[in-house]
């Protein structure tokens, strides 16, 4: 690894893994920029007091004394009180809520105080439908040649693949935010060759300016115990995270049901684990409750996760079913190469996560296709039965070294050899 005192500064809405998979994907992505000796300073939106080990970290503090916070407030009473939705009215009109533009303006701040001579880099990540960091970012011209703007989903919501297609609130105003960041950054990072390709055909700007950096591991997590509802020792089908809408299990349960009543033995040494919000599908879930082999649990904290992914004897990977395409790359991709253990995946036929698995990569299906998923259950219980528990591995080296810390770093090498 290529030793280096550069200076990085990362802006972000959260260093709280806790709070939401965009956010662990943030600090496992900083923790790995220490990793590689660069010298991190962190500016963060959390509201908390938070630190990472190795970076410092600062808080940008909610401005309150002015208008804007004055009327996101009003907006939230209104809201709250009388369930008068303001938000479509005002969004349409100025693209964003007062509160996002108090949030900016409270980044922004914080990053102005800052000398950019004392950086060699500033980093922009985002989380969920938030890109405050790049609005904030966006307001200061000076750091436009150190900006590697980190774009981690399909921006705005109606550049959605099917099947999560629909017009957000202010989408015009969106939509002007983005070409300007795309235009405006030195260099557009994006954790999924498809997803780079995918944001081009809407802002050309980032075809020329694309540099793929996937998300990253975090070995720094402290070790957990297992949850007490895992079954140790057994045949275990684990999914952690949410089941967002769009990523319905349903291929996977009937999938499973038919697995289980195809192969007895199966029956009585097989569990299936949904960890983690599933709202979007509770009926659904509740449909399958009969299979006592079904075990859901609604929350864990992320080294729990971590833990059931080590444990596991596959890991699953659930994608839309209603697409021929996914430009994604789930957050937990990283984690589940990492612990080295074979991976389920449920995926369209073009997708990130089946492009770097590989064609020739056995253990994958749409994820409506139940048949197919039932008979490649049944496959992996008999290559399980049959294998070493030593020997049970994912063995992919050529994935674990493109998930690293090691490829990171040749990544942000590349653009500050480019600066130099």
């Amino acid at each position: 690894m290529e030793s280096s005192s550069k200076n990085l500064l990362v802006v972000t809405d959260s260093i709280n893994p806790e709070d939401s998979s965009g956010s662990k994907a943030n600090v496992a992505f900083i923790k790995s920029l220490i990793r590689n000796g660069y010298k991190v300073c962190v500016i963060h939106y959390t509201q908390v007091e938070l630190q990472i080990k190795g970076a410092e970290c600062v808080l940008a503090k909610e401005r309150r004394a002015n208008l804007l916070y004055v009327l996101g407030g009003i907006q939230r009473t209104v809201q709250r009180n009388l369930g008068v939705d303001w938000s479509v009215f005002m969004e349409n009109i100025f693209g964003f809520s007062f509160t996002f533009f108090n949030d900016c303006k409270s980044l922004c701040n914080e990053i102005k105080a800052i000398d950019t001579n004392s950086f060699d880099l500033v980093l922009t990540l985002s989380k969920g439908e938030s890109f405050r960091p790049h609005y904030a970012v966006l307001r200061l011209p000076q750091w436009y040649q150190k900006w590697l703007a980190y774009i981690h989903d399909p921006y705005p919501f109606q550049h959605y693949p099917k099947p999560y297609t629909f017009i957000p609130k202010g989408a015009k105003q969106k939509d002007a935010f983005f070409k300007s960041v795309s235009s405006s950054c030195r260099v557009a990072g994006f954790p999924s060759f498809y997803l780079a390709q995918h944001m081009s055909q809407f802002y050309p700007q980032f075809g020329e300016k694309s540099l793929i950096i996937p998300h990253q591991y975090d070995v720094n997590v402290p070790k957990a115990s297992l949850p007490s509802f895992f079954h140790t020792g057994k045949f275990n089908l684990v999914h952690t995270g949410n089941l967002l809408g769009g990523r319905s299990p349903e291929g996977l349960l009937k999938g499973f049901q038919l697995f289980l009543e195809s192969m007895e033995e199966a029956r009585q040494e097989s569990y299936l684990y949904l960890v983690g919000p599933s709202s979007n599908y509770k009926k659904l879930i509740g449909s399958f409750a009969h299979i006592s082999q079904l075990i859901t649990h609604t929350s864990v904290s992320y080294a729990e996760s971590l833990a059931l992914q080590q444990a596991a004897s596959v890991n699953l990977i659930i994608e839309a079913s209603d697409t021929d395409f996914s430009p994604f790359l789930p957050a937990k991709m990283a984690h589940c190469v990492m612990v080295d253990k074979p991976i389920l995946a449920l995926s369209p036929k073009k997708s990130e996560v089946r492009r770097l698995l590989g064609e020739d990569y056995t253990w994958q299906s749409e994820a409506d296709d139940s048949e197919q998923i039932a008979g490649t259950l049944s496959e992996l219980y008999l290559k399980w039965k049959n294998t070493r528990a030593e020997s049970w591995r994912l063995n992919r080296v050529d994935l674990q070294g493109y998930f690293s810390s090691e490829y990171l770093n040749k990544q942000i090498q590349n653009i500050l050899n480019a600066s130099a």
